[in-house]
């Protein structure tokens, strides 16, 4: 497996990740996790915004697809029986965290273009 699809197949996955961890009912999310909500929001997008940048997709598609996302889940947490809430400030920590990871994956991609010639 080379490293383009390594890292397509981790955001993929992160992805789906992320959609598990936020269906989970309320009582099931850890306590350590729930303490600190809105930086593991901006943690776990952050990763997300990080992969699929490295993964080649444009800064202004990343950051539009994980606000998009983000929205989607606060939806889904709203509507569905799971004992979690749709939250404004969430999504807000979302986006937050995509901007952070397209920042983050500035340096990275280029030295990975560098050393893997990407």
């Amino acid at each position: 497996m080379n490293l383009k699809t390594l890292i397509l197949t981790a955001a993929i996955a992160w992805t789906i990740i992320m959609f598990i961890g936020c269906s989970l009912p309320g009582e099931d999310v850890p306590e350590s996790i729930s303490n600190r909500d809105k930086l593991t929001h901006i943690a776990i997008f952050a990763a997300f915004g990080f992969l699929w940048r490295l993964n080649g997709q444009s800064v202004v598609k990343v950051l539009l697809a994980g606000i998009l996302y983000g929205a989607l889940i606060e939806v889904w947490q709203a509507v569905m029986p799971i004992n979690r809430s749709g939250d404004l400030a969430d999504a807000i920590a979302d986006t937050v965290g995509v901007c952070v990871g397209i920042l983050l994956a500035l340096p990275v991609g280029r030295y990975l273009e560098k050393r893997f010639d990407l």
